[in-house]
């Protein structure tokens, strides 16, 4: 009788602690995605459905987790779910004309084999599904995909293996914007011949900053090309520049970190606004993490802001604690069992 009872208060604990550990699952890996896009921003031009607007989704700097990561494929396929699921609201959310990615797509790609490129690549199509989706997709090269920084250096190889695996042309007209892609990395200061559209906003993208870095290459952009906007990555951290484009020297920059900010500026002839996207990785040693948009109304009226995603540190941390919890209590109610056992056992004292 007492081995049933002893059997029948394990079970109760077991389903107790299996309990707790699906509620946990469930809030990691669900909840707290769907919980983010409750506080990301009311966009005006997307809430007007009379309004003519170009919708610009940003993914900056993903860096999927390649093969020689120290954890390898835990860490590879942890990641891989948090960009995936948080992807997934973003999309959903701003369902884009657009979908620009800013460069370094991969975290190991300029130094993979060809097989290991493939395995890559084949992740990030399925990180990235937008086949639901009719959106235009802007591919840009950054330094971990073809090389160029440090002993990692660019070559045709490289660049040849990217532009077949994410084909995207220098030029792109939709709607009332003109994308131009131009390239830092490789060293080269010409610019591509593009159209001369009078009634298109020309957006300039670049995966290395080019106004907050002053120089040759930066200059030729301001005046030659003469961009209403500049979009770039590589710092992982949001921040943005207004530039005369008459002496193509900065003189303002902004900062926006809050969940529901979002800033407004009026594209014009004068100025250039220059804005670095964050990483929507968590894994690239910043505090915050998202998902950049962009607004475009026919009157010229830009929309920017940041879709602001949760730490998976912090979620990570909840399973530690919720594990150690569970131990703990397990560990107490077996003494609390063991205590009681003893008390019973021992007589009782009558006068």
């Amino acid at each position: 009788m007492r081995w049933r009872l002893h059997l029948k208060s394990y079970k109760q604990r077991f389903k107790l602690f299996f309990l707790i550990l699906c509620l946990t699952v469930f809030h990691n890996e669900y909840f707290v995605y769907w919980y983010d896009s409750m506080k990301w921003p009311s966009i005006s031009c997307l809430q007007l459905e009379n309004q003519q607007c170009q919708r610009i989704l940003i993914v900056s700097d993903p860096q999927i987790l390649g093969l020689h990561e120290v954890f390898g494929w835990i860490a590879y396929t942890d990641s891989d779910w948090y960009l995936q699921k948080s992807f997934y609201y973003a999309l959903r959310y701003i369902n884009p004309d657009v979908i620009i990615f800013l460069g370094d797509l991969m975290d190991e790609g300029s130094t993979s084999t060809n097989d290991e490129y493939k395995f890559y690549k084949t992740r990030f199509s399925k990180i990235f599904d937008t086949s639901q989706f009719q959106s235009k997709i802007i591919y840009l090269p950054g330094d971990n995909d073809i090389g160029g920084e440090g002993t990692d250096h660019v070559t045709q190889n490289k660049m040849e293996r990217f532009n077949s695996n994410f084909p995207s042309q220098t030029e792109n007209i939709l709607g009332n914007a003109q994308f131009v892609v131009v390239n830092r990395i490789i060293g080269d200061f010409s610019l591509p011949t593009v159209s001369t559209i009078k009634d298109k906003y020309r957006i300039v993208l670049s995966h290395i900053p080019l106004t907050f870095i002053p120089g040759i290459f930066s200059r030729e952009v301001i005046t030659k090309l003469k961009p209403n906007a500049i979009f770039s990555a590589h710092d992982h951290r949001i921040a943005m520049a207004t530039t005369r484009q008459n002496d193509s020297h900065y003189f303002q920059v902004d900062n926006f970190t809050e969940d529901s900010a979002v800033i407004k500026k009026q594209l014009n002839d004068e100025d250039c606004t220059e804005v670095i996207w964050p990483t929507c990785s968590y894994r690239m040693g910043v505090e915050k993490s998202g998902y950049g948009f962009a607004t475009i109304g026919d009157d010229g009226l830009m929309e920017i802001g940041v879709l602001w995603i949760h730490s998976r540190f912090w979620t990570l941390h909840i399973y530690l604690i919720v594990i150690a919890f569970c131990l703990g209590l397990f560990v107490c109610l077996k003494y609390l069992k063991h205590f009681s056992f003893k008390m019973r056992k021992q007589p009782s004292i009558s006068c």
